[in-house]
C-alpha cells in the first residue's frame, strides 16, 4: 500500500520546499524563480538542497501568469476548416513556436460567439489574442468587444486583428480594393464583359472592399453590370455552389429568354474568395457549363487548393501565412518594448507605437496569379 502512495504522490510545491528549508515562501520563491532581490547565502543553499531532495520542478505556466501573462497566444477564427483560416493559423503557430509560445485556437463564427470567446480568453491572461475573423463591421458587439480588449491590454496583454475592423487595436491588413481592381482589369483586358459576381455578406468589410474594387474597375472601363448579377455566396464553398445552382435553375446563366445581360447570359464568374470560386466551378459543370472554356472564373486569396483544382484557379495572391506571422510579431513587439523600457511605457521606437489606429500592411499591392480558369477570349 505504501508503494502505491509513493507512485501517486503529488509533485512538490513551493510551500513544501520552503517548509523543508525552514524559510519563508517568499524567500524560496526568490531563489527558485530568479528574483533580482538578494537572498542570504545560507538560505540560498538550504532552499536549493531542499528543492533537489524533493525533486521540485517550477511551474512555468504559473510563473508566467504571476508575472502578468501566460506563455501562449489565443487565436480566434470563424471557420477552422476554411483553407484561408487554416493557412493564417499555420503562420501564427509557426511564429509563436519560434518564440516558445503555444497557440490555442478557438472557433467563433458570429459576433456574439466571438465576444464570448474573447471573454473566456482574457480570463486565462494569454500573452496575446489574435482575432482573424470576417470583420463584422456593424455588429452591436463592437462596443463590448472593444471594452473587453482594452481591459485585457491594461493588464499587460496584447490584442491584434487580422484584417482591419476600425477598432483601436493593431490590425494586419492587405489592400483588398487594390487586388480587386487588378483582377477586374485583367478580366476586362481578356475580353469578358458579362460577369456574375459572388460576394460575401454585406456586413463583412472584406467583401465590401473587394466588391467596391471590382465595380469601380468595370465602371472605369464603361462596362455595365446587370443588377441581378451580384449574389451572396457567404464566403463559403457550399453557399457559392448553391448560388450558382439557383441561378442556373432560374435560367440566368446560359443565353436565352430571361437570362442575364438581356438574354446573352454570363461570360465570367468573379468570386470574391477562392472557396466560393471552387464551389462555383463544380456547380457550373453540373449545369453543362465548362469553367475555363464556356466561362472564365476567378477567385481571391490564393489558398493552397487553388492551384490543384481543374482548371487551376486564376486568383489574387494573399500572403496568408505571412499575415499570421505579422500578427504574432505585433503581439511580441509591444511587450518586448515594454520589457526593455522596464516601466510599461512606450519607448518611442516603431515596435512600441501606440496600438490605436495602427495598421500593418503585409502587402500593399496584391499580385494576380493567372491560371487556366481565365483564358483570353
Amino acid at each position: 500500500m505504501g508503494a502505491q502512495n509513493d507512485k501517486t504522490q503529488s509533485p512538490a510545491t513551493l510551500m513544501d520546499v520552503a517548509k523543508a528549508a525552514n524559510v519563508s515562501i517568499a524567500t524560496a520563491s526568490r531563489v527558485l524563480n530568479g528574483s533580482t532581490r538578494r537572498v542570504r547565502n545560507q538560505s540560498y543553499v538550504k532552499v536549493m538542497e531542499a528543492a533537489t531532495k524533493l525533486n521540485y520542478r517550477p511551474n512555468a505556466y504559473a510563473q508566467a501568469v504571476a508575472k502578468g501573462t501566460a506563455p501562449n497566444i489565443v487565436l480566434l477564427v470563424s471557420d477552422i476548416s476554411d483553407p484561408y483560416f487554416a493557412a493564417v493559423s499555420q503562420g501564427v503557430v509557426k511564429a509563436a513556436a519560434e518564440h516558445g509560445l503555444t497557440v490555442t485556437i478557438s472557433v467563433a463564427p458570429t459576433p456574439r460567439e466571438e465576444l464570448e470567446a474573447v471573454r473566456k480568453a482574457t480570463a486565462t491572461r494569454p500573452r496575446g489574442i489574435i482575432i482573424a475573423e470576417s470583420e463584422y463591421v456593424d455588429a452591436p458587439e463592437r462596443g463590448p468587444l472593444t471594452n473587453e480588449l482594452r481591459q485585457y491590454e491594461s493588464t499587460g496583454g496584447r490584442a491584434v486583428f487580422i484584417l482591419n475592423r476600425d477598432l483601436p487595436f493593431p490590425a494586419v491588413d492587405v489592400a483588398n480594393d487594390v487586388g480587386a481592381r487588378a483582377i477586374a482589369r485583367l478580366i476586362i483586358d481578356f475580353g469578358y464583359t458579362r460577369p456574375m459576381i459572388l460576394r460575401g455578406d454585406e456586413t463583412y468589410r472584406t467583401s465590401r472592399e473587394r466588391l467596391d474594387g471590382v465595380l469601380a474597375a468595370f465602371a472605369d472601363a464603361g462596362v455595365a453590370i446587370d443588377p441581378r448579377a451580384t449574389v451572396n455566396g457567404r464566403f463559403n464553398r457550399t453557399e457559392g455552389y448553391a448560388a450558382i445552382m439557383q441561378m442556373a435553375r432560374a435560367g440566368l446563366l446560359k443565353p436565352g429568354d430571361g437570362a442575364l445581360y438581356e438574354g446573352r447570359g454570363v461570360d465570367s464568374v468573379i468570386a470574391l474568395n477562392d472557396v466560393m470560386a471552387i464551389g462555383a466551378m463544380t456547380a457550373l459543370r453540373a449545369n453543362g457549363i465548362e469553367p475555363g472554356i464556356d466561362v472564365g472564373v476567378t477567385g481571391f486569396g490564393d489558398i493552397p487548393y487553388s492551384a490543384d483544382v481543374y482548371p487551376s484557379l486564376t486568383t489574387v495572391h494573399l500572403p496568408l501565412e505571412q499575415m499570421g506571422q505579422a500578427a504574432v510579431g505585433s503581439v511580441l513587439a509591444k511587450r518586448d518594448a515594454q520589457e526593455v523600457k522596464g516601466d510599461g511605457t512606450d519607448s518611442g521606437s516603431a515596435a512600441a507605437e501606440p496600438a490605436t489606429g495602427r495598421l500593418i500592411y503585409v502587402q500593399s499591392a496584391p499580385d494576380v496569379v493567372l491560371r487556366g480558369s481565365l483564358p483570353r477570349k
